[in-house]
Formats: structure tokens, C-alpha cells, sequence
């Protein structure tokens, strides 16, 4: 049998350590890309928002727009109708 030395020893804990470290290396590099694709989104998410209430003042522009042009459609035709039927029942003068 073998006999395992300081020596031994201290390269395996060298060995283990830098196992370690490049694990560690590797998981704060991803930990950085998360990171980094999360503030994208945010980002990403604050424009959508942005966006979204423009839309929804437009929307209100238009809704206002067309109640206007519907009241006036609805008016225009009631003028004309009362003023058919006044034509029709007011009796020539003459």
C-alpha cells in the first residue's frame, strides 16, 4: 500500500480548490447574464408600458372623435326629418 503524503495532500487541496474556483468563475458568469438579460427586460417591459399608454390616450382621442361625428349625424338627421315633415303638413299659403 501507498502511503499519502503531505505533499499529496497539498495537491489534491490545490487541485479541489481550483476545481472550485473555476465552478464559482462559471456561475458568476451566468449569473452576470441573467442579470443583464433581466435589465433588458425591464427595459424591454417599460417601453411596452410607454407604448401602451399612448395607445390608450389615442383611444380616448378617437372615442371622443366619434361621439362628436355621431351626434352630429344623429342631429343632421333629425333636422332634416323635422323639416320634411313641417314641409309636408304646413299648408301652402296662397
Amino acid at each position: 500500500m501507498s502511503t499519502v503524503t503531505d505533499n499529496d495532500l497539498r495537491e489534491l487541496k490545490d487541485l479541489i480548490n481550483s476545481k472550485f474556483e473555476q465552478v464559482n468563475e462559471k456561475i458568476d458568469s451566468r449569473f452576470e447574464q441573467v442579470d443583464n438579460k433581466l435589465n433588458d427586460m425591464r427595459v424591454e417591459i417599460a417601453s411596452i408600458k410607454g407604448n401602451q399608454e399612448g395607445f390608450s390616450k389615442r383611444l380616448d382621442n378617437l372615442e371622443f372623435t366619434n361621439r362628436g361625428i355621431l351626434i352630429s349625424v344623429v342631429s343632421g338627421l333629425l333636422i332634416a326629418t323635422i323639416t320634411l315633415i313641417v314641409k309636408f303638413l304646413a299648408q301652402p299659403i296662397g
